[in-house]
């Protein structure tokens, strides 16, 4: 209550959920000891409480919750409609911390009844929140144990803190000690009030608000749990082991420095080429998925109908799909976009999803491409099993997800993490600051997603990413945050023609939880006078690979290098078919190495437009690519990571 306060909400009632007989429940949900007090709290604080009784009783005891009739979590649904329908309510507090089977059915009766569930404490640092709790004077009392190393007889009754949210306080003045479980390793005990009652507090003003109050003690706010933000962190090195990465933060050459000037005209539509292809191990690549029409709205409807039909051809459902990327063409259509997304995505966890404006032809305003995985039956003494990180409640962890898309989705060993930009958890509006304090939340975001997804998995876990920016200039910047936290991933820096809710930046990566078991290498070589250069990652047992290929016309890839004085840089014009099935030939070589050539992989293509580089040329070249099982998307974009860079490559494959 204390941290709804401090954001800036009003408690305007109390819900309670009581035993119908006893007073322990032994319930997966709720704790009901200490009921017999709840009333002196709505007293207290002044404000109504509403009260139901339940059975205790989890019907539906699986990790993901549906309506299920006679559990329990539909009498915590019916209360809050009880209380909606008599208070004028938009939000519930929650104080869950750590239990997502708890949290997942708290937000699903919120959404259901179209509220917003505030769970300001998850996933706090547990010794920090209690040096908070105890610097706020908040007075609690243990009133039950049922844990290692707690004692019914030694600790119910023992003072944590001192409360002072509310007017007056709370004084127990006979209670009962019930041994509920005497077990010898963890007994479980708990504290029967029989006799309370309430006294004011001394030196608190009666006309003060609570607001007041709480301005009055350390209660930590969004502001506090990002001060972190404007210092340094990481150990600030540089980490690429090549002439390219010791580049300094200068400024871009004048013509670099305005993307609008730069965007040119994809001459043509894009090729309507979707593909899909279902490798062995069960991972299935969907790329290509144009969505024309005189609207974003009716392109999205008609590139979501083609993915549920390839998905289907391919023997699997929508359930399946893990991550999907939504290139737009006008990101002010997000909401007509996002609303044709949700009819299809109605289920409780649904894959992660990306979504970037880039430069595309009026006539097809929307792209995607996607990824889904089914394990097969061969492969199912594989450590293959699915986890999904779908929190809706808003808090200071992490930006919540309350529209159709999950935070991360963890296959086996490997985390593929929804596109994140600098959105603060507690307010879930966008961090001022500019281009570096939104790149550092953004990474903070990442890492704390990516650890909950496994408590051993940190940012430097990271395989692959890439960084959508919206302006060249930001790529300095992005990747020496980058740098600072990991020296793991190979990222592709994009600049595109924006971001949702008018971001500076975006990361799109994915993980593996043995990710120190990965080798890196950069190579690279000159085709007709055109630098390739290629960063690629692979474990141990090369069942896992990642690469990014740079195509460039000067004599290197930095991002601040220029062309050799006097010389005249190769104009991407002049690219033949040929120079660019050598490319294609040569990134595969590294992608599949040691592995059969059809071996199914996924490439995103992304090109600068203006520069000659056509996609119906690329599409030409992948479809004389003999021999391969290539899945592609071709993707039009402002700029890439350096001004002689006009043709990159994101390869991967999970066998």
């Amino acid at each position: 209550m204390v941290q709804c306060v401090a954001a800036g909400h009003s408690i305007v009632a109390l819900a309670n959920l009581r035993p119908h007989t006893k007073d322990e429940l032994d319930s997966y949900m709720y704790q009901t000891v200490g009921h017999q007090g709840v009333e002196l709290y709505a007293e207290a604080i002044g404000v109504p409480l509403f009260r139901q009784t339940t059975q205790g009783v989890a019907v539906l005891q699986e990790q993901v919750y549906t309506p299920t009739a006679e559990d329990e979590v539909e009498d915590l649904y019916h209360l809050l409609k009880k209380v909606k329908d008599e208070v004028d309510i938009d939000a519930v507090a929650v104080g869950a911390i750590l239990s997502d089977y708890q949290r997942i059915r708290v937000e699903n009766v919120c959404s259901r009844l179209g509220l917003v569930a505030l769970a300001y404490l998850w996933r706090r640092d547990q010794g920090e929140l209690l040096q908070e709790m105890i610097d706020c004077q908040i007075d609690a009392i243990v009133i039950k144990v049922a844990a290692l190393g707690l004692d019914p007889a030694k600790h119910l009754g023992m003072t944590l803190v001192e409360l002072q949210p509310h007017i007056i306080k709370m004084v127990i003045d006979k209670f009962e000690t019930v041994i509920h479980s005497n077990d010898a390793i963890a007994p479980v005990g708990y504290l029967n009030f029989k006799k309370l009652h309430l006294v004011s507090k001394e030196h608190v003003p009666v006309t003060s608000s609570m607001a007041e109050r709480i301005r009055r003690i350390p209660a930590k706010t969004w502001q506090d749990l990002l001060s972190d933000l404007t210092q340094e962190s990481g150990d600030g090195k540089l980490t690429d082991h090549d002439e390219d990465s010791l580049e300094e933060t200068v400024p871009p050459p004048p013509e670099f420095n305005s993307p609008l000037k730069c965007v040119g005209f994809i001459e043509g539509p894009l090729p309507d080429c979707p593909t899909s292809k279902r490798n062995r191990a069960g991972w299935c690549w969907l790329g290509g998925i144009i969505g024309g029409g005189e609207c974003c709205a009716e392109a999205t409807r008609q590139a979501l109908r083609k993915l549920n039909t390839m998905i289907m051809n391919q023997g699997l459902s929508l359930l399946e799909l893990v991550a999907v990327t939504l290139y737009v063409g006008d990101m002010s259509q997000y909401a007509a976009v996002n609303t044709e997304y949700l009819k299809l995505f109605r289920w409780n966890n649904p894959p992660v999803r990306i979504c970037v404006e880039t430069v595309l032809p009026h006539e097809t305003p929307v792209m995607m491409e996607a990824l889904a995985c089914k394990v097969l039956a061969q492969d199912e003494m594989q450590s293959c099993d699915r986890h999904t990180m779908h929190v809706q409640g808003v808090s200071h962890w992490a930006p919540a997800n309350i529209g159709p898309y999950s935070q991360a989705i963890r296959i086996g060993d490997i985390i593929y993490v929804a596109g994140q930009i600098a959105l603060v958890p507690g307010t879930m509006q966008m961090i001022e600051g500019g281009v570096k304090k939104q790149c550092r939340l953004t990474l903070k975001h990442i890492g704390r997603i990516v650890k909950a997804m496994d408590p051993n998995t940190q940012l430097r876990d990271v395989v692959q990413g890439i960084c959508y920016v919206t302006h060249p200039s930001y790529i300095p910047e992005a990747r020496h945050e980058w740098e600072k936290e990991t020296n793991n991933a190979i990222v592709d820096y994009v600049v595109v023609s924006g971001l949702p809710r008018g971001a500076l930046i975006e990361w799109h990566i994915w993980a593996h939880r043995h990710n120190n078991r990965f080798e890196y290498e950069e190579t690279g070589c000159c085709i007709n006078g055109y630098r390739v250069s290629i960063r690629r990652r692979w474990n141990y047992e090369n069942n896992v690979s990642a690469v990014v290929c740079y195509v460039s016309t000067g004599t290197s890839t930095s991002t601040s290098a220029m062309t050799e004085e006097g010389k005249e840089p190769l104009s991407p014009h002049h690219m033949t078919d040929e120079d660019l099935s050598e490319v294609l030939c040569y990134t595969l070589s590294k992608l599949l190495r040691k592995v059969p050539p059809t071996t199914v992989c996924n490439l995103r293509v992304f090109f600068q437009v203006g520069k000659g580089i056509v996609p119906h040329r690329i599409q030409n070249v992948l479809n004389k690519a003999e021999g391969f099982n290539i899945i592609h998307t071709i993707v039009p974009v402002v700029h890439l990571h350096n001004p002689h860079t006009f043709l990159s490559l994101c390869g991967v494959r999970h066998d």
